[in-house]
Order: C-alpha cells, then sequence, then structure tokens
C-alpha cells in the first residue's frame, strides 16, 4: 500500500476536495489482514471554541483490552464542520 501525504493546513473546501481523491483508498473489505486492533477517536472544543481537544483510544481485538489512549488539546486551527472530522 503507498502512503498518500498532504498538507493538513486546507480550507473546509479543500479538504472536501482532498477527502474526494483520497477515497479511492479506503480498503472496506476483502483485503484486510488480520484486525489486531482497533481505535477509537473523538474532537471536541474547549473555552469557546478556542482550543480543540481531540482523544483516541485503541484497544485490543477481539478481546477489547484498552491497549493505549491520549489526549491532545491545541489552538483551535479548523472550524467545526460536518464530515471533517479528521481536519480538527
Amino acid at each position: 500500500m503507498s502512503k498518500v501525504r498532504h498538507s493538513w493546513n486546507l480550507t473546509p473546501r479543500q479538504a472536501v476536495a482532498l477527502q474526494q481523491r483520497l477515497r479511492k483508498h479506503v480498503v472496506s473489505r476483502g483485503r484486510l489482514p488480520a484486525v489486531r486492533h482497533v481505535a477509537g477517536t473523538d474532537v471536541g472544543f474547549e473555552r469557546g471554541g478556542r482550543v480543540t481537544r481531540a482523544a483516541v483510544a485503541v484497544l485490543s481485538f477481539p478481546q477489547m483490552r484498552l491497549v493505549d489512549c491520549a489526549v491532545a488539546r491545541l489552538p483551535t486551527r479548523f472550524p467545526y464542520v460536518p464530515g471533517l472530522l479528521s481536519f480538527r
């Protein structure tokens, strides 16, 4: 699988266009190796939207035991736009 590199410093319109270009790289079934870990993420805002907080939890699969987790807080650089979670 090739790595796709891109800038994260995008406008919402550019982010939508990038997602459209990247969608062909999504593997949805049939070609995945054995799944050993799954992850969940969420992003929220603090301080009236001036700070963005992101969290991730990685679980073993199928046991669903916590393997690792992290939280990051940074000044908000990208607005809330439905469907563009990864750019927040």
